[in-house]
């Protein structure tokens, strides 16, 4: 006898990831944060720069729509949850914000854990500063691909392969009370040029904390194309 498929459901389990899309007339936005707590019809969700999307024009109030990815693994496996959601309450002083709980539910099957981390290519744009190491003067930008290995990020020279640089990145979804961010240390593998002025510049980890790479893989899958 077979038993009839039952598909994966969502759990809501403190510490899934959650990336919501706010959108008000031609704006847009992302917001980042993580499950803190859930009850029978709502899910709430801790965020550390709430105020800061509070204060945008993007109609943030209690009634408002959201588009909702939620990275949530099963047994060796991880998926995307993709669903339409409504704002219950907004708590600013505690950087949470309550979401109503859906009926239809999109899901996507990423793969295992172990073989997309070791195949990881995914575009995603993380706040970085970078300098060499030794020297005082940062540039910032932004991360373009996240992979297996490392990142990569748009330059307008190219950096000498070998250049050891130091990186301070930003977890949208986390908090810091010093507002400097991680740190780590990669090693430019190389600069391809694209167009004048503009190099793809592809970076190897060289010393970076497990957690924080951990964080940065996960807010590159969170950041996957469900659609492919």
């Amino acid at each position: 006898m077979f038993l009839p498929f039952s598909k994966p459901s969502l759990k809501y389990l403190e510490e899934d990831l959650v990336k919501l899309t706010v959108i008000e007339g031609e704006k847009w936005d992302y917001i980042y944060g993580i499950i803190v707590n859930n009850s029978k019809q709502d899910f709430k969700v801790f965020i550390p720069n709430l105020s800061q999307f509070l204060a945008k024009d993007l109609g943030i109030v209690n009634g408002k729509k959201l588009e909702c990815s939620i990275l949530e693994p099963i047994k060796d496996n991880l998926y995307i949850f993709n669903f339409e959601t409504v704002i219950k309450d907004i708590n600013e002083h505690n950087k949470e914000m309550d979401l109503e709980k859906p009926k239809n539910i999109k899901e996507k099957n990423l793969g295992k854990i172990g073989e997309l981390l070791k195949n990881l290519d995914i575009e995603a744009e993380l706040d970085i500063e970078y300098n060499a190491l030794g020297v005082p003067h940062s540039q910032k930008g932004k991360t373009y691909k996240i992979l297996s290995n490392g990142l990569s990020l748009f330059t307008a020279i190219p950096i000498p392969n070998g250049t050891i640089l130091e990186i301070i990145v930003k977890i949208p979804y986390k908090e810091y009370i010093d507002r400097k961010g991680d740190k780590f240390r990669a090693k430019v593998l190389n600069s391809k040029q694209l167009e004048k002025k503009k190099f793809e510049t592809f970076l190897e980890f060289e010393t970076i904390d497990e957690e924080l790479k951990k964080q940065i893989f996960e807010f590159a899958l969170i950041n996957y194309n469900i659609d492919k």
